[in-house]
């Protein structure tokens, strides 16, 4: 910039002169440091929240005439619902966010307040709207334009009449030109589109729908536009559609009822019976006087769905509805529903507020309706037996104690006993219950229990027991709950109470006796009731009846298991080794089939029946329930030697669904079960699928000694091979097996060729002790050519057992006080007592039975070696004659 002259005036010598730099004059280093900006966008808050109805009301014209004007670049639902109100309002506070990026927080809190204030005037201008009826009548056909006001000018309201004229004279044409011209200048007027749509109604479906739908958003007040365009779209299929109209009518005109009734009417072809109802709810208070029977019929309707929802409340709120719209108008049956609603809902004192204005009740309270401040209570001869009821159940849970022999006395005296109205007597002892007045209650029940008119039902023995238990009555009570069972077999509340009164007046055999489930109950086909026999189960195990107990618990567990007939069938369930087989059990269902000489079809119902009942509910039996009793079960069995009860107990445990999160347990302990029961092929089936999930868990292995050791197969020595081909670098437990097989099979060499490789990689005690075996059983044949080297070799490797064995033992620092010396000179004298070196033999025998040990003396039957030691030792003094000191050893330590 130029300088300024020094002639300027004084006044403006505080101004900053800024002096024009040329680019070419700065050096490139200072240069770079300058940016080029651009010139900030001032936003006028205030301005932009004011003028948002403007530029909505602008957008929505625009969109208006583009697609008037044949520019659809949306369908026309899509665009329909651009600018039609959601079912919630939408928020503005993110478009105001995005216009104003440089404001502040203070600044964006007074755009959330100013926008909340236009909200608020938008919806007090519906309001106003809504109470007056501003704008004239459409002249499109006499449509309603109630509650929007004319957005058309005095210029095109004339042009406006001409196009209707044009229309009423069939002139289609002109007029159809005429309403795009209005619509062009003014595309937020209803009264276009009225003509319009009527000038399409019979030309074009799709047209008429269109145009309909925009008369009826400019001009929401028309409710018969909003009801004939859902009714249009429910003839086209379009449910859902015509859902969305009747929502968004209803916002706009809350309080007509029609429009509720039409919606729920649609709902209900929809299938969409919940929310029908909860419309019909809405919809009961709203509806006028002159409509009382359909306001009554649909509140009983909408009732009636939610008392067998158990929503109480709802219910009666539908009820409460209908009472204060047509009160009068109630008969005896609405009235007993209502009321029967209040008392479900707790609401005592509006019972008493009903019955004293539709009847002649006579009853003198205290304003508040206090319980304790009921004086007196007169109730007509004429009274409802019903009704009656009602008062009676009330005036109880109010707690008018001083009216309960009054109550007691007129119930009995007024209503008669009929098989109907013994109903009526049991609400109002239940509500003596409630409130533990059980003697009252059993002095209303007597004219039931001891009347010879009809035999009296179980539900009323019932409830007469459950008063005299709590009476401390125990033999009236006994006597009551029988009489139950009796009637009703399948009331298992009043067969566990029973039982359990029984045991404790110590009349064990009858309480087991209740726990039986009825004969008509099996017969029927009803299912097991778990909680029953698990109940029984443990009554059972009390009392000590043993083959009950296992045979009701297996009953129990296994109800929802395949039962194996015999031992093709347990084979085939164990075939796989793995818990609940897929596989196995289809086999074991076609084998019955073709038994049988079923169909596929039925082979497949009986699958699917199977693994429903996995699924099905035990009557409250956890499922750590049932576990704890399976094991409760395997101890008693095992116990008492029944080991086939044990392996039966398990298949019923893996052939269902039920236990998976405890098959892996249940399967061990059925490997055990099958070992003591001699059953080693089913045995041997599950355990080398745990095997090969963990093959390096030595207890498993033990188990697969145990079964090789006592099973006769040869699928042992094959299965091993095939392992250790999947393995070639097997683990030491697997090595350890098949050396241990070779050994076991007589297969000496094969033995060596595992164990020395096996004693060289890891030096352990049990390695050493089986090469030691090994020699010594070579030395034993008779083809051996050097029998003496075989016997030096197996001295040597049992020596070497005794050096890693003693300092395997971490329990003393000292060979010679080594818990395990009994056990070292114990293999040693074998050793040397099957090569026939017998006095080496009966020295080592000999210090084995002078070891004292702390650990042995307190476990001898577990550790302590005498009596095999004894035994050993007795058999060399018997063979060389030596008979009294053989006798000794005996009568020492052999004789129990």
């Amino acid at each position: 910039m130029d300088q300024q002259p020094a002639g300027e005036d004084s006044n403006n010598s505080n101004e900053v002169e800024i002096e024009e730099i040329d680019c070419s004059n700065v050096p490139e280093g200072e240069l770079a440091q300058f940016q080029e900006t651009e010139p900030l966008r001032v936003v006028d808050i205030i301005d932009t929240v004011a003028d948002d109805d403007d530029d909505e009301e602008e957008e929505e014209g625009a969109l208006i005439k583009r697609y008037v004007q044949g520019v659809q670049c949306l369908e026309f639902p899509d665009f329909c619902t651009k600018f039609e109100p959601g079912d919630d309002d939408d928020d503005v506070e993110g478009e105001t966010e995005e216009e104003t990026p440089i404001a502040s927080t203070s600044y964006q809190a007074e755009v959330k307040a100013l926008a909340k204030k236009r909200k608020q005037h938008q919806r007090q201008s519906v309001e106003d709207s809504k109470a007056g009826t501003s704008g004239g009548a459409s002249s499109g056909g006499g449509a309603k334009t109630v509650g929007r006001r004319s957005q058309l000018s005095p210029a095109l309201l004339g042009l406006m009449g001409e196009a209707n004229l044009s229309f009423v004279y069939g002139r289609y044409e002109t007029a159809e030109r005429i309403c795009m011209e209005i619509i062009r200048q003014n595309p937020l007027a209803s009264e276009p589109f009225y003509t319009l749509a009527e000038i399409y109604e019979n030309r074009d479906e799709v047209k008429f729908l269109h145009f309909s739908t925009l008369a009826a958003h400019l001009n929401p007040q028309d409710r018969d536009m909003w009801i004939r365009i859902s009714d249009l779209l429910v003839q086209q299929g379009n449910m859902a559609r015509a859902r969305l109209i009747f929502t968004k009518a209803i916002k706009v005109l809350p309080k007509e009822y029609l429009l509720r009734m039409r919606k729920a009417q649609l709902l209900e072809k929809m299938g969409e019976t919940n929310a029908a109802m909860f419309t019909y709810l809405k919809m009961i208070p709203l509806m006028p006087v002159d409509e009382w029977i359909t306001c009554l019929n649909t509140a009983k309707n909408v009732a009636r769905f939610f008392h067998v929802l158990e929503k109480y409340s709802i219910a009666l709120q539908a009820m409460n509805g209908a009472y204060e719209v047509c009160g009068s108008r109630f008969q005896l049956e609405d009235l007993n529903i209502y009321m029967e609603l209040l008392i479900l809902n707790k609401q005592y004192v509006k019972v008493l507020h009903c019955l004293r204005e539709r009847t002649q009740l006579q009853l003198e309270t205290q304003p508040d309706e206090s319980p304790d401040l009921i004086y007196f209570c007169d109730i007509p001869d004429d009274y409802v037996p019903e009704l009656r009821s009602k008062l009676c159940v009330s005036l109880v849970h109010m707690g008018a104690h001083h009216l309960f022999g009054y109550l007691i006395q007129n119930l009995q005296e007024h209503i008669t006993l009929t098989v109907e109205r013994v109903e009526l007597y049991m609400d109002v002892t239940e509500a003596l219950m409630q409130e533990h007045k059980y003697a009252e209650a059993i002095a209303l029940m007597r004219p039931i229990t001891d009347g010879e008119t009809f035999e009296c039902p179980a539900f009323v023995w019932l409830r007469q027991a459950d008063c005299l238990r709590q009476l401390n009555r125990t033999n009236e009570a006994i006597q009551c709950y029988a009489r139950v069972v009796e009637l009703a077999p399948f009331c298992y509340e009043a067969k566990f109470t029973l039982s359990a009164l029984l045991k404790q007046q110590g009349r064990n055999e009858e309480a087991v006796q209740a726990l039986e489930q009825s004969a008509e109950a099996e017969s029927e086909g009803q299912p097991l009731h778990a909680r029953l026999l698990y109940e029984r189960c443990v009554m059972l195990q009390q009392i000590g009846r043993i083959e009950e107990f296992l045979d009701v618990g297996y009953v129990l567990l296994g109800r929802h298991s395949i039962k194996l007939k015999n031992r093709e069938e347990m084979l085939a369930a164990a075939n796989g080794g793995s818990a609940y087989n897929t596989e196995s059990l289809k086999a074991i269902l076609q084998m019955r089939s073709l038994a049988a000489g079923e169909q596929q079809d039925q082979l497949a119902e009986t699958s699917r029946k199977d693994t429903d009942a996995a699924a099905a509910p035990s009557h409250d039996l956890t499922i750590k329930d049932e576990y704890d009793l399976f094991l409760e079960l395997v101890s008693t069995a095992f116990r008492h030697g029944k080991q086939s009860a044990i392996e039966r107990i398990c298949f019923a445990m893996v052939t269902t669904k039920r236990f998976t999160p405890y098959h892996h347990e249940i399967e061990r302990i059925m490997i055990l079960a099958c070992y003591f029961n001699h059953d080693c092929p089913i045995g041997f089936s599950y355990l080398r699928e745990l095997i090969a999930k963990q093959p390096t868990e030595v207890n498993l292995w033990n188990l697969l000694s145990l079964l090789v050791q006592q099973g006769d197969e040869v699928r042992y020595f094959r299965y091993i091979r095939r392992l250790l081909h999947r393995h070639p670098h097997g683990t030491s437990q697997m090595r350890l097996f098949l050396g241990h097989y070779h050994l076991n099979c007589s297969s000496y060499k094969y033995a060596l060729n595992v164990y020395v490789p096996l004693l060289r990689e890891n030096p352990h005690p049990l390695v050493a002790l089986s090469i030691a075996v090994v020699f010594n059983q070579l030395a034993l044949q008779k083809k051996v050519l050097r029998k003496t080297a075989a016997v030096a070799q197996a001295v040597a490797f049992a020596q070497r057992y005794r050096e890693l064995r003693s300092s395997s033992d971490a329990s003393s620092t000292k060979a010679e006080d080594c818990a395990v010396q009994q056990e070292i000179f114990y293999n040693i004298g074998r050793i040397y007592h099957q090569a026939n070196i017998l006095h080496l033999a009966v020295e080592y025998y000999e210090k084995a039975l002078a070891v004292k040990h702390p650990l042995i003396e307190k476990h001898p039957n577990i550790l302590g070696l005498q009596h095999e030691v004894a035994f050993n030792l007795h058999l060399i003094y018997r063979a060389s004659g030596n008979n009294r000191k053989a006798r000794q050893c005996l009568m020492r330590y052999c004789v129990v």
